[in-house]
């Protein structure tokens, strides 16, 4: 029994077929069949229920499973922390970014750290906020820029940044001329939200339910721009962190909530109680010069 056999066990596991696993690790499904045989001769334990089209563990699986996952990330920290027996700040880093943060924070943050830690390689791993908290639970990033509060109690939060929620109207809507509105008297409209992946959409519906209604939603999306496009174009409605329209707010009304403060705050995490590498220190300091 070696690690290799715990890799590809918990590919197989996670991809609940021999076949897509063969793909991924790029090895013969006969071969990938004679490693779990001989895990599980070795273990005295059937490790899959090979009953249906799609594979599932059985229950001594599953413990097998959640063991070998311990393993592997105990194997790969202490790699790095063997590495970082090195005075010199080097490695790999996988960085989370939810797109419409990226945009805003990543270039200002990477030009820095770039420029001091050359001998880092820094690797974007881009999906919805949401998505990239459970790949830092998971130790599959390293850290990620997120919005605060994260739904997990695994992560150690960092804010960095904090604006306000405005409103965006169509340019011949009812209320262009007021100064402020309240969220209730946007009820009636249809509204462009971000996709579900996005812990910004769960930001405005919440924000909605304190003044008691529900958001008609006419469409989801994960572009800002297709989401300011749809506002221009009069199909909806939307309420947004206010540094979005200081990019993308031509003939849109923009309105301040006076009814409630929505803030969008902007933090990094990390996995509690994870080894922080000499690299992953070093651009956590950077992040926290830059913002200041």
């Amino acid at each position: 029994m070696n690690l290799r056999d715990f890799e590809v066990f918990k590919t197989i596991a996670e991809c609940r077929s021999f076949s897509k696993a063969s793909e991924q690790l790029f090895i013969a499904q006969p071969s990938l069949t004679k490693t779990i045989q001989k895990l599980e001769y070795k273990l005295g334990v059937t490790l899959f229920d090979r009953s249906n089209r799609i594979i599932r563990l059985t229950d001594e699986g599953q413990l097998v499973y959640e063991k070998a996952i311990t393993v592997l990330q105990q194997m790969k920290e202490l790699k790095i922390e063997l590495e970082d027996m090195n005075e010199q700040v080097q490695g790999h880093l996988k960085v989370g970014l939810p797109q419409i943060i990226g945009t805003f924070f990543f270039p200002q943050v990477a030009k820095a750290f770039l420029k001091q830690y050359s001998g880092v390689k820094l690797e974007i791993v881009e999906e919805g906020g949401l998505s990239v908290e459970k790949l830092v639970e998971k130790g599959e990033v390293d850290v990620a820029f997120v919005v605060l509060p994260t739904q997990s109690k695994e992560l150690e939060e960092q804010l960095i940044f904090e604006a306000p929620f405005v409103a965006c109207l169509p340019k011949n809507h009812v209320l262009r001329s007021d100064h402020h509105i309240k969220l209730s008297q946007l009820k009636q409209d249809n509204w462009i939200l971000f996709d579900p992946t996005f812990a910004l959409r769960q930001v405005v519906l919440e924000s909605c339910r304190k003044e008691q209604f529900e958001p008609n939603i006419a469409f989801s999306t994960t572009q800002w721009d297709l989401l300011m496009a749809l506002v221009r174009e009069e199909i909806g409605v939307a309420i947004v962190p206010s540094p979005l329209t200081e990019m993308s707010a031509q003939n849109v009304c923009v309105k301040e909530i006076s009814s409630q403060y929505i803030p969008w705050k902007i933090g990094i995490v990390t996995k509690k109680e994870r080894y922080k590498s000499h690299a992953l220190q070093a651009f956590l300091k950077v992040v926290s010069y830059v913002y200041k």
